[in-house]
């Protein structure tokens, strides 16, 4: 009984290697860099609340993957480098690391705060829909493209070229 048993575990284990082996391409990603470029002209009696109103609406526009963001902020006169450092402290209260945002005076042009904002993003293959029965080509396509969307830092998958 103990030898029956045996052999057929062996033959059993033997025929679930049996099945032919299936070269798997994976998926494949485009890594790009959106970029973002905001202006805005503070009037001379400058609304204080207008323009924190303005600076909260483009950091809401970047709630998703906001900790991937890179902030280039630019003032051109001595009086709109309070509300740059309102806008950088507004940043680092909402955890954005330091490195990420650099802030710079502009040479010339109108009294304006310049906002430049870049983020990576990750757009994966569409894999197609398997059909019971039946073997796809992409097979490896479902695992690789979660994978890349689970990806916490896009920017070390791409040169550290660009903003």
């Amino acid at each position: 009984m103990k030898t029956l048993i045996t052999i057929g575990l062996l033959v059993l284990s033997l025929s679930g290697c049996a099945d032919k082996a299936v070269t798997q391409m994976g998926s494949e990603a485009l890594v790009y860099q959106e970029l973002h470029h905001f202006v805005i002209e503070p009037k001379r009696s400058g609304s204080i609340t207008e323009v924190d109103s303005e600076f909260t609406r483009i950091i809401a526009s970047f709630h998703q993957g906001f900790e991937q963001t890179n902030w280039r902020l630019g003032y051109r006169y001595e009086s709109d480098k309070a509300w740059v450092t309102s806008l950088e402290r507004s940043l680092l209260n909402l955890g954005l690391n330091p490195a990420k945002i650099h802030v710079e005076k502009l040479q010339s042009g109108n009294r304006v705060i310049d906002i430049r904002v870049g983020q990576y993003k990750v757009k994966p293959q569409v894999c197609r829909r398997s059909t019971f029965g039946q073997m796809g080509s992409d097979v490896g396509c479902y695992v690789d493209s979660m994978r890349l969307k689970q990806v916490r830092d896009v920017q070390t998958l791409a040169p550290k070229d660009g903003l």
